[in-house]
């Protein structure tokens, strides 16, 4: 729907009608969409929002794969910030 703003890191379910703004990480589905659940804790969205791994540029993906890959958000916070003190 126009005008609707789907978070980052957002799950929307197969044929869920988005009627509106999904917060980011959540996952929604229904017709209309209802939360069914966040996929992490408010802190560790904050982390992840905070990072914006999405935006790293390949080779900090490539490097931090076993990480972004493991769940572990905080570790991840960590090595982001300790490498951006190096950058």
């Amino acid at each position: 729907m126009p005008g609707i703003r789907v978070g980052d890191g957002a799950v929307i379910g197969t044929r869920a009608l988005v009627t509106r703004d999904v917060e980011p990480y959540a996952v929604v589905g229904g017709n209309p969409a209802k939360v069914i659940r966040k996929r992490f804790d408010d802190r560790k969205i904050a982390l992840l929002l905070d990072m914006r791994w999405w935006d790293w540029p390949e080779e900090q993906l490539r490097a931090a794969m076993p990480l972004l890959t493991s769940g572990k958000v905080e570790e991840l916070h960590r090595h982001w910030r300790d490498r951006a003190r190096l950058g």
